[in-house]
């Protein structure tokens, strides 16, 4: 089955880019209340932050699938290895990029959208840690194996894992600690 010529449907080469706009302007408003916030500055965090979204999705789409291969054994030396590694390559240079990029943004400017994205991949991961691990746990409390278990266990560890970097990622890379009165 090639699924590329669905890829181009006319509903998805219009939905796309007005769901990205839609984005963009909700984020722009939003961004443009933080004090101090320039609208260049804020319109530059947006499409880094977008992006890095994208490079995000592909990380994730393949090294799910590659952990899986992993798991259950199943992973060989070939053009689906090479493909997977190749998205994780470029979802791994556009976030670099775009975070390089995302460095010359003031930090008023850059508020909003950082704080957006570090909080929505907390949830997004949070979520996806919760439902994996509770089907493992149902699966093996009505079954008592863990047959089959192989594709749960990646995506509790890709949630865990997605959860706590941008639970870092949210707060700038540092703890702040409480100061004694």
């Amino acid at each position: 089955m090639n699924t590329l010529p669905s890829l181009f449907q006319s509903s998805l080469l219009v939905y796309v880019p007005l769901g990205v706009f839609l984005t963009f302007a909700l984020l722009m408003t939003a961004s443009l209340h933080a004090s101090g916030a320039k609208p260049e500055g804020a319109a530059k965090a947006i499409s880094c932050t977008i992006l890095k979204t994208l490079g995000l999705l592909l990380v994730s789409l393949s090294s799910v699938q590659i952990g899986y291969g992993f798991l259950t054994m199943s992973l060989v030396m070939s053009q689906t290895l090479l493909a997977l590694v190749i998205l994780l390559v470029i979802g791994i240079g556009i976030m670099i990029h775009e975070s390089r990029s995302m460095a010359s943004v003031d930090k008023a400017s850059a508020s909003v959208p950082n704080l957006i994205f570090g909080y929505s991949c907390k949830v997004i991961g949070c979520l996806i840690a919760i439902v994996s691990g509770l089907s493992l746990s149902m699966t093996f409390l009505l079954t008592r194996s863990f047959e089959g278990a192989e594709m749960p266990a990646t995506l509790l560890f890709l949630g865990m894992l997605l959860s706590l970097v941008s639970g870092i990622h949210a707060n700038g890379g540092v703890k702040k600690a409480k100061k004694k009165r």
